[in-house]
């Protein structure tokens, strides 16, 4: 499963290394979710996320001036009997939230990302144009993060009280634009 998502990530860094990306000041950053992520209301799994662990943001967090193109990737299973709109949240900070209510009462928490709708025992392969399409404003505090510490928790949730979905082979993709 994580191949198959692996490969076009590759084809992306070597494409952007080849035009000179690193070099005009790109960088690509990507960082895999846990797989899967098998999320319900009540039992909800979080990313941790610590940028540092990827050596090219290490190189040049300092350098981060803005987020070229951004990407949450991967492939969603509605595995509940009902549709779901899918969001991915993030609080500022590690946390370790385990259900929903706890992540949506949470004052640091910030909506990032969605809603992908998927409807019951459907599975949507989530590409980069779609996936960046759903950032909206979740793309300032994901910048906030990149130029910060690079340490954050990432939250799928579900719309409703009622659902019931896997996320695998997901990762999150970033080209951040860095000065010199």
């Amino acid at each position: 499963m994580k191949q198959t998502l692996l490969v076009p990530l590759l084809a992306l860094a070597l494409a952007l290394a080849a035009a000179g990306c690193l070099l005009t000041g790109q960088f690509l950053v990507s960082f895999a979710l846990p797989d899967p992520l098998a999320v319900t209301p009540t039992a909800v799994e979080r990313a941790d996320v610590d940028l540092n662990t990827v050596a090219a943001y290490r190189d040049h967090r300092g350098e981060v001036e803005a987020l070229a193109d951004l990407a949450l990737v991967g492939r969603l299973t509605n595995t509940g009997a009902a549709a779901v709109d899918v969001d991915v949240w993030l609080t500022p900070a590690p946390t370790a939230h385990t259900d929903a209510a706890a992540v949506a009462l949470d004052p640091t928490a910030v909506k990032v990302w969605g809603p992908l709708r998927v409807g019951p025992g459907e599975t949507k392969t989530i590409g980069w144009d779609a996936s960046a399409a759903l950032f909206g404003k979740g793309r300032t505090a994901l910048l906030e993060q990149v130029r910060g510490d690079g340490v954050f928790t990432l939250y799928a949730l579900g719309g409703t009280s009622t659902y019931s979905f896997r996320w695998d082979g997901g990762a999150l993709v970033a080209v951040v634009a860095a000065g010199r």
